[in-house]
């Protein structure tokens, strides 16, 4: 078995966090992905999405409070980004941002976290 935790159990789907997900793009590189749970949203951090924007790393919220859920988060300034890349004026609160760092910096060794402005 496979170990893992639920992360969200709906009417009909199931959502589980295994951990690391590996996944190799058309180019060769390697996609880097994980997720992580603070304060009751999921955050998906990608090390290597095509997609760069707002910050490379950068975490997409895949679950919990309906106001984060599908906005992107620049892991330097705290901004919070729709899914479109358009700049909200909200920005993520500070003691969720820190907590969020520790946990993505251990896995990213080589990227210096929060990202300098």
């Amino acid at each position: 078995m496979i170990e893992g935790s639920v992360v969200e159990v709906l009417e009909d789907s199931i959502s589980v966090n295994c951990g690391v997900s590996l996944w190799a793009m058309s180019n060769g590189l390697i996609y880097l992905e994980e997720d992580y749970r603070v304060a009751g949203e999921v955050w998906r951090v990608h090390k290597n999405d095509p997609d760069p924007y707002p910050s490379r790393p950068h975490a997409h919220c895949i679950s919990g409070s309906r106001r984060f859920i599908g906005c992107k988060l620049h892991l330097g300034t705290r901004q919070l980004f729709t899914a479109g890349n358009q700049p909200l004026d909200r920005f993520l609160n500070e003691n969720q941002f820190d907590r969020l760092i520790e946990l993505v910096r251990p896995k990213f060794p080589g990227v210096v976290l929060p990202i300098p402005a």
